[in-house]
């Protein structure tokens, strides 16, 4: 990738992204680019990743079952994630907190039958900044 500008025609319109794929999913990929200080190409085709974390959050909420329990794993894969996302958050490391939130996203989604409703809202507490 290279730098974008109008004289080499390969100047992204944020409309079109957000029209395509919606604003959050925007913002987070701009997150996950990588650090916010570090010059990232955009490519507009790893949108499709955090597109893909979006619906996989949403169907794990649908799957939520406050009469589940959760297992130890579970309880001790979300206190790591919940720390590591503070802490990145804190650190402007948004990158980092959004993949620790995608390996805890895919721990969920792999469950048998219903999911844990408290480890779902603890990802929905630590989505919603981004």
């Amino acid at each position: 990738g290279e730098k974008m500008s109008k004289s080499r025609g390969n100047v992204v319109n944020p409309d079109d992204i957000v029209e395509a794929y919606g604003a959050d999913a925007m913002r987070m990929y701009e997150m996950f680019m990588g650090p916010l200080d570090a010059v990232k190409p955009w490519q507009t085709s790893q949108i499709s990743g955090v597109v893909r974390f979006r619906d996989k959050v949403a169907g794990i909420v649908a799957r939520a079952d406050a009469g589940a329990d959760a297992s130890e794993e579970t309880v001790r894969l979300r206190h790591q994630t919940a720390m590591k996302v503070t802490n990145q958050i804190d650190q402007l490391g948004f990158n980092v907190a959004i993949a620790a939130m995608m390996v805890f996203a895919n721990h969920l989604a792999a469950i048998e039958g219903p999911i844990p409703k408290e480890p779902v809202e603890a990802l929905v507490l630590m989505v919603s900044p981004f």
